[in-house]
């Protein structure tokens, strides 16, 4: 599946163009990037566990110092914009980021 970034969040390709289908031009000027996996379109990965948030902006670094995620865990990933940093996507139980 393709995604597409832009100032605002992380989208699914198809879902973006289809809602500005009428308007390219506008959809073009906002697109900052696109790739294959949320991953590579997030700027920082959080980890929260026990109340305690570690955090990394290289998702195999990340996922490499993760030492057996327990099953309270909250693994988000997250994009920095003008209203500071969001949370785009989260981990699902099959330890896969999906957009929220």
């Amino acid at each position: 599946m393709k995604y597409i970034r832009t100032k605002d969040g992380i989208f699914e390709k198809s879902k973006l163009i289809y809602a500005f289908n009428e308007n390219e031009e506008y959809l073009t000027k906002e697109i900052i990037k696109q790739a294959d996996t949320i991953e590579e379109l997030c700027d920082e990965f959080v980890l929260i566990r026990n109340d305690k948030i570690y955090s990394n902006p290289n998702w195999q670094d990340f996922m490499d110092g993760i030492i057996c995620p327990r099953i309270n865990d909250k693994i988000f990933g997250a994009i920095w914009t003008d209203k500071g940093l969001i949370y785009v996507a989260k981990m699902n139980a099959n330890g896969q980021l999906e957009l929220l």
